[in-house]
């Protein structure tokens, strides 16, 4: 059983790794959450937007369980597009660089039993499905495979006295 320490040298709490703080209320942990029927419809959704066929990061889904991620794609718009420009339908690469919207993409990982928050912004980017979630991608599963190398070599290190 891991053990972490919570608040400051004057005041620490001692949470148990498994303890959840969404349910659990004592003298001095609240729940985080007043509803969590809000907390499991946000998960979904964002379950939804990376590994549902119509969610806008279902292209940079994973395919396996352990790597799979809830996220959020977003596009910060950087200026006011006329209704002529957007008649258009211009291709962000004939757009200005200093005038191209930033992506946006965060995410936790893995969906199952989150360890890892992720966020990623792209200035002038573009789309946040299509340049950020990509890139969140690649870190998840590079993140997920480092932890158990982490955990390999932090057991290792164990000396028992």
């Amino acid at each position: 059983m891991k053990k972490f320490e919570l608040g400051s040298k004057e005041e620490v709490i001692t949470v148990d790794e498994g303890l959840d703080l969404m349910k659990t209320e004592s003298a001095n942990l609240k729940p985080l959450f007043r509803n969590p029927e809000n907390v499991k419809f946000v998960n979904e959704a964002m379950y939804a937007v990376s590994n549902e066929f119509m969610g806008t990061a279902y292209a940079s889904r994973h395919e396996k369980k352990k790597y799979q991620y809830a996220g959020k794609t977003g596009t910060a718009q950087i200026k006011s597009i006329t209704e002529e420009q957007r008649e258009l339908d211009i291709d962000i690469q004939d757009i200005p660089y200093e005038d191209r919207d930033h992506a946006v993409f965060i995410a936790f990982a893995p969906y199952e039993n989150p360890r890892y928050a992720i966020s990623v912004l792209i200035e002038h980017g573009g789309s946040g499905s299509k340049v950020a979630a990509p890139l969140a991608k690649k870190v998840i599963k590079l993140v997920i495979d480092r932890h158990e190398l982490r955990e390999k070599i932090r057991k290792e290190r164990i000396i028992e006295i």
